[in-house]
């Protein structure tokens, strides 16, 4: 049998068609080695397996597209004043995050993820007849690829929603030039509906683990497809939030669809849990097997269940000149597939599968296109940080490797970038011996962050701690369990928090301790539009997650679907015409010969505030004050969290596909 190990074992299929509306008559020309025909291709197993590696190979070569999509425009970053080369990207980028992209970037083409999406397709339509002519290949066999390969779709449907909201959405197969239909765009939440019932009907049907850990990590697990549900919930229950409340009816299609988001958020929580303990069922199997070692480092749960995280040794913090090694960071980031690992893309230079993003959008280099904010990372901390330990945020040692200006190389001490130039490194870490620390007592500090320039990382799409504030959102969302998300954001904290002037946690023991020892209290955020007695309050619960998550996932690709989710949340109706979210009937309005636009009336079933409220309230909260007029002015409403949608994909349906109607124009337009 096939498995990843490395890099994704692959076969194709000739002529297999990429579902783009922008590539419609291209074709992608990787053959068998046989280069038999499609219709004599789909005879055993092997075959159906080749296609499926396939897919995973394809979304992972998408894999800038979904970084870019979920953190080029987050506050957690500035632009790098220090890039010398591929300027022309880099002022792509820049425009970006100054609130004006384009319809003709590139990197809006969504075309590679159909194609992950057209091969799962292949994969769902040719397996009953694999079944049938392969004796070896069992129903059980293909009940589990099938629930894979179900929920690796719908995780490729999610990212698209997030970034693009309304997508075209089919099952269908595309194998040729003649079979591409004028796609029209689906309802975000329809879209979003399709994939939770997708996840639902195959959850626990799908592997609990492969015969070796690269498999178990780098392919969709049960434990993966709880982690979806999990995260599609809290979408959910945030998207239905802020378009009627915690309970209410939307008009989906024409139809009057009713939720209580609660139910929503608490089947997130239900998930999350189930995530969890998949995850410590699946290490403990790896363990016992022999497949996975734990001898390196410690666990421990801080007082939780199913969460045994990997402990920083700090004992060497306090020891002048030391050479300071961070296991958790280490063991995630630079040995890959780690026991809190859920799914991560695979990548390998020996495969010829390089991860170009972690150097492209975070490192050091002339050609890496972001810095970190150091005023947003200090916002978290009471005291901020400085690099040495007088201040609360110089003791997360997750920000001397995600926030650092003290950069060397191998075994020189000597900075090769200047300081207050912050940078995210935890994908260049030696294997070892990251942190060189000198003086002692109030002098105690960082004096250099070694590391080694890589482009095989792994590309975590889920891991533990990101569940775990999954839950804690989710929580907060519901109310009434303050404690319950302090808890989860506490452990999380304290597994990287340590006084290294004394080499220990705050209070002495790595099991105890408040949430205020470690960062700054979180606190509700009040955003007044024109008086001081309006605007919008972001919960103090939810304020420790935001915080904790964005300490925690810096530089993973989730920030910005972290913003957005929030405005989501607090968008509300109003009673203007203007800012409706759109017309009742999309096609009515579409084909009406005065081109009359058909909206639902405030207060019936349906009608849909444009989202204005929650946008304006997150980027007055979370954006440079000098930078905040001018976003919500150019962001407008709910779309302008959106991308704008590749002006190749709006040419070529033939009116089926819509622009984004706040970047309705591109350059090629005007």
């Amino acid at each position: 049998m096939k498995n990843i190990k490395n890099g994704y074992s692959i076969v194709f299929i000739t002529g297999l068609l990429a579902l783009s509306m922008s590539s419609c008559t291209d074709w992608l020309t990787i053959y068998p080695q046989d280069r038999v025909v499609e219709e004599n291709f789909w005879e055993d197993k092997n075959d159906l397996e080749g296609v499926r590696y396939g897919a995973y190979r394809q979304m992972a070569q998408t894999v800038s597209k979904l970084a870019i999509w979920g953190d080029l425009r987050a506050d957690s970053y500035v632009d790098n004043t220090a890039i010398q080369s591929d300027i022309s990207t880099h002022n792509k980028y820049v425009d970006v995050r100054n609130g004006q992209p384009d319809s003709s970037m590139a990197f809006f083409d969504w075309g590679g993820v159909y194609t992950t999406i057209n091969y799962c397709n292949k994969v769902l339509q040719h397996g009953g007849e694999v079944l049938e002519k392969d004796k070896q290949f069992t129903s059980g066999e293909w009940m589990q690829m099938s629930a894979e390969i179900t929920a690796l779709r719908a995780l490729n449907y999610f990212y698209l929603i997030r970034a693009f909201k309304d997508v075209p959405y089919t099952t269908k197969v595309i194998n040729k030039d003649s079979e591409v239909e004028n796609f029209p765009l689906v309802n975000q939440l329809v879209v979003l509906d399709s994939i939770i019932n997708d996840c639902e009907r195959v959850k626990g049907k799908a592997r609990n683990r492969f015969s070796n850990k690269a498999d178990s990590k780098g392919m969709i697990t049960n434990c993966a497809i709880y982690a979806m549900l999990a995260d599609m919930y809290l979408w959910r229950g945030s998207l239905h939030q802020g378009r009627h409340g915690k309970t209410g009816t939307d008009k989906i299609n024409g139809e009057d669809v009713s939720h209580n988001v609660n139910e929503d958020y608490q089947k997130a929580i239900d998930n999350a849990d189930l995530c969890l303990s998949y995850l410590a069922t699946q290490n403990a199997e790896e363990k016992s097997s022999g497949g996975i070692s734990m001898a390196s480092s410690e666990t421990n749960n801080y007082g939780l269940t199913n969460c045994d995280m990997i402990k920083n040794d700090f004992e060497d913090a306090t020891q002048e000149n030391s050479e300071l090694n961070l296991e958790a960071q280490t063991e995630i980031f630079y040995e890959k597939n780690s026991r809190e690992s859920i799914f991560e893309l695979q990548y390998s230079t020996s495969d010829n599968l390089s991860n170009s993003v972690v150097n492209s959008l975070y490192g050091n280099s002339t050609s890496t296109h972001l810095q970190v904010n150091k005023e947003a990372m200090t916002a978290l901390y009471d005291g901020g940080f400085d690099g040495k330990g007088d201040n609360a945020g110089s003791w997360d040692s997750r920000l001397w490797v995600c926030c650092q200006d003290k950069l060397s190389t191998g075994n020189s001490s000597t900075p090769v970038q200047s300081t207050n130039m912050y940078y995210c490194m935890k994908y260049h870490l030696p294997a070892r011996d990251i942190l060189n620390m000198e003086g002692t007592g109030t002098n105690r500090e960082i004096k250099s962050l070694k590391y080694t320039s890589r482009s095989d990382n792994n590309w975590i799409i889920y891991r533990m701690t990101d569940v775990m504030l999954i839950k804690a959102e989710a929580l907060a969302c519901i109310g009434g369990n303050s404690s319950g998300v302090k808890a989860i954001c506490n452990a999380i904290h304290r597994r990287s928090y340590c006084n290294y002037k004394n080499s220990k946690f705050p209070d002495n023991d790595a099991t105890t301790g408040t949430i205020g020892n470690a960062y700054a209290t979180a606190k509700s955020v009040k955003i007044v539009e024109s008086d001081a007695t309006s605007g919008v309050t972001i919960p103090v619960e939810e304020m420790y997650v935001l915080n904790e998550r964005q300490i925690e996932l810096l530089g993973e690709g989730k920030r910005w679907f972290d913003l957005v989710r929030l405005a989501e949340r607090y968008s509300v109706t109003t009673d203007s015409p203007d800012e409706r979210e759109c017309p009742i009937d999309e096609v009515a309005t579409r084909n009406d010969p005065n081109g009359k636009v058909h909206y639902i009336e405030k207060d019936q079933p349906g009608y849909v505030g444009n989202g204005q409220t929650g946008m304006t309230a997150v980027v007055k909260a979370f954006f440079k004050s000098e930078n905040a007029t001018t976003l919500v002015n150019r962001f407008k409403n709910r779309y302008g969290m959106y991308c704008p949608i590749y002006y190749m994909e709006v040419k070529a349906s033939n009116g089926a596909i819509k622009q984004n109607p706040v970047w309705n124009k591109s350059k090629y337009e005007q």
